[in-house]
């Protein structure tokens, strides 16, 4: 097995169902994979009579997980439910954040989960105020030490414009606090204007994951990849790799494997059928994991992008 790679699956509090089990099943019976981030997406704390909310999950139904999916064999991670944000000067807003935080910190140390993604906030406009969101992220990571969850704190670059951050920001705010990573969302990256185009931007940002980080096999990025369809203020919806978008992922990996960067990085694909799009499509987040399985395994390298990389409306779907 080439890297660690696997596939994002959302979980709840309704994991005793058979549904659930048989798609835990399809990912153990796929040898390719041997990696898996858990979404808490729609997890919340003290809100579940909301429409679409959902309790997390107990120790109990964390244990079932593990008997299918054991992390001897697994690189295990978690996704954090949406509800969190740094970039909020509501100390309620805030408040709420770190209660969904920490439930989600507990759930991943059940899962003996390595990191925990999250999306850091938005602001109204594209300018946003670093400083502040490093000293909210800088609290949380003590209070973490403090508590003793085992799993490391990664917030992910944002798919929009005024998402916090961008690949650059991230790695300075979060490379500035003790014990943090970031997560990398390719496709995020592509949506708001990032040059991942080129060869040279790419190497740029593997030299500032090495010059930030010390990354290695039993502490790695969390990286993840999907299709995505963009707006003019960045990402719409994730899709399937390929389909009517320009992410340029065998051009990123062409440049990861060919650097020896793949012991340092947790590959996850996020790809997924956008709703209403089921009998146009076929496919799903493992079928394309092993597609970039295959790509990896292979001698092929991708150094040009096929794209239009100085007109990226050419991929925008308004």
């Amino acid at each position: 097995m080439i890297a660690s790679l696997g596939v994002s699956i959302a979980i709840s509090r309704f994991l005793g169902t058979d549904t659930s089990h048989k798609r835990l099943g399809k990912i153990r019976s796929t040898t390719q994979l041997n990696a898996v981030e858990f979404g808490l997406l729609n997890c919340v704390i003290g809100r579940t009579t909301f429409s679409g909310t959902t309790p997390f999950p107990t120790e109990n139904q964390t244990k079932a997980i593990l008997d299918i999916l054991p992390p001897m064999d697994y690189y295990h991670s978690v996704h954090a439910p949406y509800r969190i944000s740094a970039t909020s000067n509501d100390p309620k807003k805030l408040k709420f954040s770190k209660s969904n935080l920490s439930a989600t910190l507990k759930t991943a140390d059940y899962l003996q989960a390595k990191h925990v993604t999250f999306h850091a906030g938005s602001f109204k406009q594209a300018k946003y105020d670093s400083s502040h969101v490093q000293s909210i992220l800088k609290e949380w990571e003590e209070w973490r030490q403090m508590k003793d969850f085992k799993a490391k704190l990664a917030p992910e670059v944002g798919g929009k414009t005024n998402s916090f951050a961008d690949f650059f920001t991230l790695a300075e705010v979060t490379s500035g606090i003790d014990n943090m990573l970031m997560t990398w969302d390719i496709s995020h990256d592509f949506a708001r204007g990032g040059n991942i185009t080129t060869e040279d931007g790419v190497l740029k940002r593997l030299e500032t994951l090495d010059n930030h980080f010390d990354l290695h096999e039993q502490n790695r990025l969390p990286v993840h990849f999907s299709g995505m369809i963009v707006g003019r203020t960045g990402e719409k919806y994730h899709t399937l790799l390929d389909h009517d978008t320009g992410v340029p992922w065998k051009l990123v990996f062409s440049v990861i494997k060919e650097q020896n960067f793949l012991n340092k990085l947790n590959l996850i694909c996020e790809s997924k059928i956008p709703k209403g799009q089921e009998k146009m499509l076929k496919g799903n987040a493992i079928t394309d994991a092993i597609r970039v399985h295959e790509f990896l395994s292979s001698n092929e390298l991708i150094k040009v992008y096929k794209g239009k990389p100085s007109m990226l409306d050419y991929y925008f779907k308004d």
